[in-house]
């Protein structure tokens, strides 16, 4: 291993935060996947005994993959030694993909309950106006939380990361790029969800939505 990177050594402690918060994550995403299976306002396809919500469901298993991929980013960040300090700069990797992770797993939670919320306002007309106060307190503290595990988390490990500044600006154009990707993914589960066509000037539009994605719910 290069000595710049053996030069940092980072408490196995602070990894371990970290899988503690993707263990959580990994939890709370795989009883949520479940819970919309039984939801009466998904899609009903046949053959599929759950009902199908195109992109909570989408949101929820990308946000399962991101968990794993973080896990394994962590482990190998450590020295398997007597220490298991951490000295590679797959840590912050680890960093990026728990927070893109929890930012979908927020998605996958509060957007379904924005709509649900919704319909309900509809179902009791003389109480529209207060159930709509509480779809928009639900939509600000939900959009609160994936602003920050979506912007605000990554830059932060970035500015404080101990590691070479060069692999600091790698690891944060990768980043936005992964987010490029993940956008246009959600992007095209809306459109599949809502039956829309997929025309290249609306596709754009979409993408860019989905970087502000809370201002859809």
């Amino acid at each position: 291993m290069p000595e710049s990177h053996k030069s940092v050594r980072v408490a196995v402690n602070v990894m371990r935060a970290r899988l503690t918060v993707i263990g959580f994550n990994i939890a709370i995403v795989s009883f949520q996947i479940a819970q919309l299976g039984r939801a009466a306002d998904g899609l009903r396809v046949p053959g599929l005994e759950r009902t199908v919500h195109v992109v909570a469901d989408m949101q929820l298993y990308m946000a399962l993959g991101l968990s794993v991929m973080a896990l394994l980013a962590f482990i190998l960040s450590c020295e398997i030694d007597d220490a298991g300090v951490c000295t590679h700069w797959s840590l912050m990797a680890g960093d990026l993909l728990m927070y893109l992770a929890l930012a979908h797993t927020v998605a996958g939670f509060f957007a379904p309950l924005a709509t649900i919320i919704g319909i309900v306002a509809g179902e009791l007309p003389h109480k529209a106006a207060e159930i709509n106060i509480l779809k928009i307190g639900a939509i600000v503290t939900g959009g609160a939380a994936w602003f920050l595990a979506k912007y605000v988390g990554p830059i932060i490990s970035l500015v404080r990361s101990p590691f070479d500044r060069r692999i600091n600006i790698i690891l944060g154009i990768a980043y936005l790029l992964v987010l490029l990707v993940f956008s246009w993914l959600t992007a095209q589960t809306v459109r599949v969800e809502s039956a829309v066509s997929t025309d290249q000037l609306g596709m754009f539009f979409s993408v860019l939505r989905e970087l502000v994605q809370p201002l859809r719910w």
